[in-house]
């Protein structure tokens, strides 16, 4: 069997658009040259790994599982080919980082700072995203490594704790939460109309499940995708957030007062680095993670 990588691309981009037209925009290649490579995998594995009409083109039953693989060895490929290129300097090449937008500006946006004044020829590509996104870009070789609170055991990643934060509550101007200056108990927000970020976030599964602890009915008025929607909200009144301490300078911006909830195993949320296992980082980005592991360290 003679695979190639060039069949893989386009079998991958076939799988995921559905599309022989928007494949071949997105590899930047003739929807001839795409149709004919797909069907030289496919004389390839020895069966049809499309079912073709004119207008849409479904994957077989056994699309699925070549699909997987194939991701597998493009993500290793994509890996090393970041690492080789600018292997041995920090005088070219680019570090790719994936987070939160969050945790991009309440953690990384000074490390980033002060690493382009460092290493002024490496360009920084930022990837704002949710953490399973995150997880998908670090596993499939698209950027260099993650930051991410990780929260499900992934045996494709190299995980490594890099920094402690703990929630606490985002609260309008004059709310009652505020009066006595005390932090706050997670029973007392059972009472409260809370604006919840979705369970694609990671915040959101951990505080949707504090919460039905103490009150197994709780469901969240608003539920929203964006944690700056959410502080938006909040400034307007329509409740009160859980959010990570990393964003208190977001929210005071927003003009919102940020309470500490009582300090439990709950309350504590642990940022990861996450690198693809067995994967070599390239000069540049190693030294962007260790200025990023000291500066984080210090503003814990």
């Amino acid at each position: 069997m003679n695979i190639t990588f060039r069949q893989l691309r386009v079998f991958v981009q076939l799988f995921e658009l559905r599309s022989f037209t928007a494949s071949s925009l997105a590899l930047h290649m003739t929807q001839s040259a795409v149709s004919k490579l797909c069907s030289e995998l496919e004389a390839e594995v020895g069966f049809p790994l499309f079912d073709r009409s004119t207008r849409h083109v479904e994957p077989t039953d056994g699309a699925s599982d070549l699909y997987a693989y194939a991701v597998e060895l493009l993500g290793t490929l994509d890996s090393a080919t970041r690492s080789l290129s600018d292997l041995g300097s920090t005088r070219k090449g680019k570090v790719g980082i994936a987070a939160a937008p969050m945790v991009f500006y309440g953690l990384l946006c000074d490390v980033m700072t002060g690493y382009q004044r460092q290493f002024p020829h490496v360009r920084l590509e930022t990837y704002e995203v949710s953490t399973d996104v995150a997880i998908d870009h670090v596993v499939n070789g698209r950027v260099d490594f993650g930051l991410v609170a990780i929260d499900r055991d992934e045996p494709r990643l190299q995980i490594e704790p890099v920094y402690h934060d703990v929630l606490c509550l985002a609260c309008p101007p004059l709310h009652h939460l505020l009066a006595d200056g005390q932090p706050v108990k997670w029973e007392q927000l059972a009472r409260e109309k809370i604006i919840m970020l979705r369970s694609d976030n990671n915040i959101g599964r951990t505080v949707d499940s504090i919460m039905r602890r103490y009150d197994a009915d709780f469901r969240a008025p608003v539920e929203v995708g964006a944690v700056s929607t959410m502080l938006g909200l909040v400034r307007a009144g329509a409740g009160i957030a859980v959010v990570s301490k990393y964003i208190s300078r977001c929210a005071d911006t927003f003009g919102i007062s940020i309470v500490p909830i009582v300090h439990s195993a709950d309350t504590v949320r642990t940022l990861s680095l996450i690198r693809r296992r067995n994967a070599r980082s390239s000069i540049a980005a190693a030294k962007f993670i260790e200025i990023m592991r000291v500066d984080l360290q210090r503003s814990q």
